[in-house]
């Protein structure tokens, strides 16, 4: 498989996605990294000796920068390295593309660019969340890229997110829900039980409304929501589970006796897997599910291991013949969900614009 990664996005860009570029050529000779960004600014960053035989830099002058307005931005700098790595998966010449860079360009780029799979209305971003059972991981979308949804763009989440966890987590038949304030049907907004009465209709396994507890259950693989929720509900989640590491470690450290310091050794294996399970830089990145091509959006401040794992998660994706599958379940979704427009390249509103 042929990786393109943005060398250029992200906080600690060129560093970080270079050197986690180099990690994860190293590690899969077998497939080809194309880092894609200022040959001046990537080259001093590729470390000591001869850079592996799998990864080649491809220039790009310009930049899309954290703080540009998505979409105007990807329009404007044609040889932006954001743009030019879209363009070259477009073209045959990738199999996918990774960026950390500004996540509203990432969406406005892949659409612009790669278009959306046949009768998807918008894509969606899909985050991995730790679970306590079901196949350990719970996927919420959207988890960013779509501000004001409609009841027909949830419905499609959930075709899209049932079939990612089938696929990349062998769950044969996931569970689905909608977020909301709690798990009475009178509950929720408009939105949320519209989209409610869609999906019963539907041959999904609905399980109904669950609340925000429920994510981390394994109750239910699949978890659909707007995209303004569902991103203030991904960052609360990454802001908690590293407080709840360093309060615990705080704790410790301010008793500090002889039976607090041996606990804690004793509690280092636990506490290390438990980290692992919080941290986003395991799961390294996000997929953008309804892009015609394989886009995903790894974690703005990504470091070199976050970067190699999120360029496994677009290995893994681009190897699951995920796009068939998304197209064939939503063409079969055609039976209950409401008609659209033919899906075509554009741009919607997202939270980073």
């Amino acid at each position: 498989m042929r990786l393109v990664l943005d060398a250029m996005g992200g906080d600690h860009a060129p560093a970080a996605p270079v050197e986690g570029g180099v990690l994860f050529a190293r590690a899969h000779p077998e497939h080809q990294v194309v880092l894609v960004g200022d040959t001046a600014r990537v080259t001093p960053h590729l470390g000591r000796g001869l850079p592996p035989p799998n990864l080649r830099v491809h220039h790009a002058s310009e930049v899309v920068e954290m703080d540009d307005h998505a979409s105007t931005a990807f329009r404007r700098k044609r040889d932006s390295s954001l743009r030019v790595g879209f363009e070259l998966v477009r073209d045959g010449h990738a199999d996918a593309l990774v960026s950390a860079g500004n996540s509203g360009a990432v969406m406005a780029g892949g659409l612009m660019t790669l278009g959306r799979l046949q009768g998807v209305e918008r894509p969606a971003l899909a985050a991995l969340f730790p679970a306590l059972k079901g196949g350990g991981r719970c996927l919420l979308l959207d988890a960013g890229a779509n501000v004001d949804c409609k009841p027909s763009h949830l419905a499609q989440f959930a075709v899209l997110g049932e079939a990612y966890v089938r696929l990349r987590m062998g769950v044969s038949r996931p569970r689905v829900a909608v977020l909301s304030n709690g798990e009475e049907a009178s509950k929720g907004t408009p939105l949320t039980r519209e989209a409610s009465e869609l999906l019963r209709q539907s041959d999904l396994d609905f399980a109904g409304y669950v609340e925000g507890k429920d994510l981390f259950s394994g109750d239910v693989q699949v978890v659909v929501t707007d995209g303004f929720t569902g991103n203030v509900v991904l960052k609360t989640s990454e802001g908690v589970g590293m407080g709840v590491i360093g309060l615990l470690r705080q704790a410790i450290e301010k008793r500090g006796g002889l039976s607090e310091k041996l606990g804690a050794m004793l509690l280092q294996p636990a506490l290390a897997g438990l980290r692992k399970m919080v941290d986003y830089a395991e799961v390294g990145g996000a997929p953008l599910l309804g892009l015609n091509g394989v886009g995903i959006v790894a974690h703005g401040r990504s470091s070199p291991r976050a970067i190699h794992n999120a360029l496994g998660a677009a290995l893994a994706t681009a190897q699951a013949g995920l796009q068939e599958e998304l197209t064939r379940c939503i063409a079969r979704a055609a039976s209950w969900l409401p008609a659209h427009p033919r899906g075509k390249k554009g741009t919607e509103q997202s939270v980073s614009d």
